[in-house]
């Protein structure tokens, strides 16, 4: 199976699979209430955090952490630190930053964010040579699309014009955070102390693919949202 097509995959299965169960990190099943979702997934975080070693104990993964902390407590220095450079964070920050917008009441602009988080956490792991990296990128985007996730799935119109901008302005923004910290997601991460990626010089073809198979796997997604609302239509 060609890139395109995992990562369409992959998209569909966000997309359409919003009502799976909910798991942590380590894959063990987590409160139906997305709050307390959030809250536990960090403690997990920062527990697996102390046991990492070498390449993995350079990433800047303690303060990703205490970011993601913060947003998820409500912290507004933090949240509009975040709000005014987001292109200098990691997708679990965007993620959890999202998950904050939507509280608040700002569902388009919360599905952007939440969108643009997935889009990049699943090139980010297009990039590492750990394939259970993947996994992990699909549990982590399952914590937070308890809420925006069905509220896409009720919105077709608002999700599609969305998802055009966020495949637009990925294109032209320059990411300023590292890859890697997505390896921490894989199970080498538990058993290893050296972080299997690809070369610096092909992150940019990669994020290319991962945007073209992103919008095969979106357009299909949305299709299949629309028939299933004219075979169920409201009472």
């Amino acid at each position: 199976m060609n890139l395109s097509k995992i990562v369409a995959y992959a998209v569909i299965s966000a997309v359409i699979t919003t009502g799976c169960v909910t798991v942590t990190a380590d894959g063990r099943k987590i409160n139906d209430n997305n709050e307390v979702a959030t809250n536990n997934t960090s403690k997990e975080l920062s527990l697996m955090l102390n046991t990492l070693k070498g390449d993995y104990l350079k990433l800047n993964t303690q303060k990703t952490n205490r970011i993601v902390q913060e947003i998820t407590d409500g912290n507004l220095d933090t949240i509009k630190m975040v709000m005014d450079n987001p292109n200098d964070y990691e997708p679990p920050v965007l993620f959890a930053y999202a998950d904050q917008v939507y509280k608040s009441g700002h569902y388009d602009t919360a599905m952007f964010w939440f969108y643009t988080a997935q889009l990049r956490a699943r090139s980010d792991a297009n990039k590492s040579l750990d394939k259970s990296v993947q996994e992990g990128v699909t549990r982590l985007s399952s914590v937070y699309s308890q809420t925006i996730g069905v509220y896409a799935l009720e919105h077709p119109n608002e999700l599609e014009s969305t998802m055009k901008k966020v495949l637009e302005w990925d294109a032209i923004t320059e990411r300023n955070y590292d890859p890697k910290w997505v390896a921490i997601l894989g199970n080498e991460a538990k058993i290893s102390d050296t972080i299997r990626f690809c070369e610096p010089e092909k992150y940019k073809s990669i994020n290319q693919e991962v945007r073209r198979g992103w919008k095969i796997g979106f357009d299909a997604a949305l299709k299949k949202i629309r028939e299933s609302k004219l075979e169920t239509p409201d009472n």
